[in-house]
């Protein structure tokens, strides 16, 4: 990609998600990053990539693999893993969200961003979801999800046009999750 088409991309992604300011930990990991171009936008200066790109920039450390199969092998677990605009276009998101939660620290964080409306049937992307369904998914793989932004399609428009855009973030669903219903049913379990 050409340094002005670069710059452009990067000021495109700040203003889009201009609203949430992410809360990362490192180590960092993002699934389909491609040329990095997302994590430049957020002023992320060290992270992983996971991507089949053949365009790489230098600033950040690669693993080629295609993100739409089992993922390799990878002997440490990710504090902030980013999912920014991929997800749509996989024919199976939640093979690779269920090997998310495998990559995340207990207490780490996963970001995804997708479109949840209907886009027609010529569009590029393969998956769409209704907001319900994309919050009952991921509470099936084990996340706790939480909607963090919403955006419509065309800035600066008007209540009529719907939201089209999640952010969400994702938090592992741990045991102390069991710990709060005993104590909420005042069970003893001695």
């Amino acid at each position: 990609m050409e340094r002005l088409e670069k710059e452009k991309a990067i000021e495109h992604l700040q203003k889009r998600y201009e609203h949430k300011k992410f809360e990362t930990e490192e180590p960092i990991l993002d699934i389909g990053g491609g040329e990095g171009i997302f994590l430049e936008s957020q002023d992320i200066k060290k992270a992983t990539i996971i991507d089949a790109t053949t365009e790489k920039n230098k600033k950040y450390l690669y693993i080629h693999a295609d993100i739409s199969k089992k993922l390799p092998l990878i002997n440490k677990k990710f504090k902030t893993i980013f999912i920014t605009e991929t997800l749509e276009h996989l024919k199976n998101p939640l093979y690779l969200l269920a090997q998310v939660y495998d990559l995340l620290e207990d207490d780490g964080t996963c970001y995804i961003s997708v479109p949840y409306t209907e886009i027609g049937p010529e569009h590029h992307h393969v998956c769409r979801w209704t907001k319900k369904e994309l919050l009952n998914q991921t509470a099936k793989l084990g996340f706790i999800s939480k909607v963090i932004q919403k955006r419509r399609r065309f800035f600066g428009f008007g209540f009529w046009i719907p939201h089209c855009w999640l952010v969400l973030s994702l938090k592992k669903r741990t045991n102390n999750t069991n710990k709060k219903n005993i104590e909420n049913y005042k069970l003893d379990l001695k």
